[in-house]
């Protein structure tokens, strides 16, 4: 699958997510049958302690997602706090997608498998479940080489390695969405050496 149809893929599953996820489908009342079982990546942070509510998105009565819940408190008086969400957006039974979440149940980190392989290709980061910063492996060699910087949610600096020595050596700086200059590092100092206005 190439990288476009894969993201596309990925927007299309986490957009419905977003209302699927939100209840118990197929964790709670019915349950799940003896092919109930734990995705591969799920294993990834400790869930001791923790209740895991299961959703079958493509109704195979296989589990596509984890809500994994913190309970503060006992009996009629506990409540439960969603920590984190664990998704299969292909149905491979293999998590693709980790979502954590705050105190507030605010979405502060996202990390994704983008070529189903079972490692993190790129990390979301957010505050108040707003977009500040992507950190994105694309040569898929468990380094990130390339780095993007929002505000108000909008692309404001993009950095890269394009060299593969685990140094920024390219700089975008962007202008209400619109790329301004780039800068270069040539010597391999880490500092920019030459501009390049827009």
């Amino acid at each position: 699958m190439n990288r476009i149809a894969l993201l596309i893929a990925l927007a299309v599953v986490s957009a419905s997510l977003v209302s699927a996820c939100g209840s118990d489908q197929g964790g709670g009342g019915r349950g799940f049958t003896a092919r109930d079982h734990v995705m591969r990546g799920a294993d990834r942070y400790p869930t001791e302690g923790l209740i895991i509510v299961k959703a079958d998105l493509n109704k195979d009565s296989i589990p596509d997602v984890y809500s994994v819940y913190e309970e503060d408190g006992e009996g009629d008086d506990a409540e439960r706090r969603l920590i984190r969400k664990e998704i299969d957006v292909n149905f491979d039974g293999s998590v693709d997608i980790w979502r954590h979440y705050n105190q507030a149940e605010a979405l502060i980190r996202e990390e994704l498998d983008y070529n189903f392989d079972g490692r993190v290709d790129a990390v979301n980061f957010f505050d108040k479940s707003m977009l500040v910063r992507k950190e994105l492996d694309v040569e898929f060699d468990q380094a990130p080489d390339v780095f993007k910087y929002y505000k108000k949610g909008e692309l404001v600096r993009v950095e890269r390695d394009t060299d593969n020595n685990g140094k920024v050596d390219h700089w975008e700086y962007y202008e209400r969405g619109t790329l301004d200059r780039i800068g270069r590092d040539q010597s391999g100092d880490g500092q920019v050496d030459v501009w390049e206005e827009r």
